[in-house]
């Protein structure tokens, strides 16, 4: 098998485990409210418990819950939000990775959620419309910022692959969401395919190498588009 077929297979199969049956790692939470619109309590993990704090979001137009888990090395922000697929909606934990929620009730005094936190949430028709749309922000040298900050607010005429990506996530979502389905894929190939051109972070360190060339970039489109597709839903 040549090393491109090779890579993707292994692309597909690393990126999201919700397509190959696994040993479930189910989180479920059951929340009160405790007044001020807050809802929290535990949510239980095998033997693990941690503490949930939910609430109606104020800015996050796009969630329906925002809040943290309690995590021993600090708190955790985390997001329940709806994603659109092509088989309709479905809810999603938004926190290190997405998961689609196996269960979720609400009233008035009581929120109850589940989800598996060894299954990432599959990709939507978005995913790939924001490559689309980073491809454009991209179309060649001039435009290419070399010398990326991870900070967009400072970019001028050119633009670099990290700030081109989370543009196209922000147009094609309403906001930037960092562990988007579609920047995770990227994050992947880069680990996968050039692992000596990252120190820290993957999307600036490939940026900045000075191997790396836009030839290299738009491989990189290429590379996390078809190891998406065949899991879009």
């Amino acid at each position: 098998m040549r090393r491109l077929e090779s890579g993707l297979l292994w692309l597909v199969v690393s990126l999201f485990l919700s397509s190959v049956p696994a040993i479930s790692q189910e989180v479920r939470c059951v929340l009160e409210a405790r007044g001020d619109g807050e809802m929290s309590g535990e949510c239980g993990s095998g033997d693990t418990a941690l503490e949930l704090r939910l609430r109606r979001p104020v800015t996050e137009v796009d969630a329906m819950w925002v809040g943290a888990l309690s995590l021993p090395q600090g708190d955790l922000g985390v997001e329940v939000a709806a994603y659109q697929y092509s088989d309709g909606p479905s809810l999603i934990m938004r926190a290190t990775a997405w998961h689609e929620l196996s269960e979720y009730s609400v009233s008035e005094d009581q929120l109850v959620l589940a989800w598996d936190r060894g299954s990432e949430a599959p990709p939507s028709e978005l995913d790939l419309r924001i490559f689309a749309r980073a491809r454009e922000l991209l179309p060649d040298e001039d435009s290419w910022d070399r010398n990326d900050d991870r900070d967009c607010e400072n970019d001028g005429s050119s633009i670099s692959l990290y700030c081109a990506l989370a543009q196209a996530t922000a147009e094609v979502m309403g906001r930037y969401h960092h562990r988007q389905p579609a920047m995770q894929a990227v994050r992947v190939v880069i680990r996968s395919e050039w692992p000596e051109r990252v120190v820290n972070h993957r999307l600036m360190d490939f940026n900045n190498d000075a191997r790396t060339t836009l030839s290299d970039v738009r491989r990189l489109f290429t590379l996390a588009e078809e190891a998406l597709v065949p899991l879009v839903r």
